[in-house]
């Protein structure tokens, strides 16, 4: 009966003391699990991106930090692109078109986020609590809740090289391996912005490193530049770019800059001219898909603008011209017709 006994404190001993594990040791075990574990399944990420919300659908492959492989199920306009992280930096890849871009940031990944908040809860600048026990992907999860303790730190200083954290975030830790099934990140007090959540898990699975490279031949290219013509441009640019066969006269162009958006795969190109007594710019993208609208948030008032769309191009133009002006050269580019 003694033994018994002894052999039930134990193991009481055991599931208490996983029960009473700190916030900052749940952490620290996701850490080392998402930093060395291989995995593979599918997720489910969402975005809100202005007052909607887009839906993802991904196969994953993971190599602990070192290597992951996205391929991109739903929506139909993606289907089919893979994203690799190689080499410390993740490039798009789009068989059908064997073309890879470079993408120059992306969101925080799990590794990063993760030793993040744990050097900021050792500050004191993020509060880390436990919640219940819930399920994901059909294993048991623990919710860790992060948020700051001063939002206003969401805005590091300028000299501050560190990423800057999140609102807050929800964790929900898979009991027996650590690794993160669900995360929640919200930007502002009770609104989440992003959603990333696994629906099948794969633990252990076997990895060729033929899945982490890209096939011969394929060339990285850039998503961002500062360019002095058109054609140094284009090769940085998958679309083609359009330019208008009508300007001003004595008009020089004094840049090309193409420039990532976030959430879209395709950069924005801006073409910078300028005139004896005025500077304008055309702005111009292509997508995809829907096409999502953009304009700056807060026009100059002594700046002339016009926007328009055609076909999935999206293009603008800004600047101190008069209206005509503008006018005329955005005629000239509905004219034109662009060189696939």
């Amino acid at each position: 009966m003694r033994y018994w006994s002894l052999i039930y404190a134990v193991a009481l001993a055991v599931v208490s003391g996983a029960a009473q594990e700190s916030p900052l040791q749940w952490l620290q075990r996701a850490q080392q699990a998402e930093s060395q574990r291989a995995v593979a399944g599918v997720r489910v990420v969402e975005l809100q991106v202005g007052r909607t919300w887009q839906r993802i659908e991904e196969r994953f492959w993971r190599q602990g930090a070192r290597a992951e492989r996205i391929e991109i199920v739903a929506p139909a306009a993606r289907q089919g692109d893979v994203l690799l992280l190689r080499d410390g930096r993740w490039v798009v890849y789009r068989p059908a078109a064997k073309q890879a871009y470079e993408l120059p940031r992306v969101p925080l990944q799990s590794t990063q986020l993760i030793q993040l908040a744990i050097e900021l809860a050792q500050k004191g600048i993020v509060l880390a609590e436990l919640g219940g026990e819930s399920s994901v992907a059909g294993r048991t999860c623990v919710e860790v809740r992060l948020r700051l303790t001063r939002p206003t730190l969401t805005r590091p200083a300028a000299s501050d090289k560190r990423p800057a954290f999140p609102f807050a975030v929800t964790l929900w830790l898979d009991k027996e391996t650590g690794l993160i099934l669900r995360r929640e990140l919200a930007m502002r007090p009770s609104t989440p912005a992003m959603r990333v959540e696994i629906t099948q898990l794969d633990l252990n699975p076997r990895l060729s490193p033929e899945l982490f490279t890209l096939p011969a031949g394929v060339v990285v290219r850039p998503l961002e530049g500062d360019y002095k013509t058109v054609e140094e441009a284009q090769r940085a640019v998958p679309f083609p770019i359009r330019t208008p066969t009508y300007l001003p006269p004595n008009t020089t162009l004094e840049r090309v800059l193409v420039r990532y958006r976030p959430m879209q795969e395709t950069p924005l190109v801006i073409l910078h001219y300028r005139t004896p007594t005025a500077r304008f710019s055309l702005f111009q993208a292509r997508q995809r898909g829907e096409l999502s609208p953009w304009k700056p948030r807060k026009p100059h008032q002594r700046l002339n603008t016009l926007f328009w769309r055609e076909g999935d191009y999206a293009f603008g133009l800004v600047g101190d011209l008069p209206q005509a002006e503008l006018g005329r050269i955005a005629n000239s580019l509905r004219r034109a017709t662009p060189q696939e």
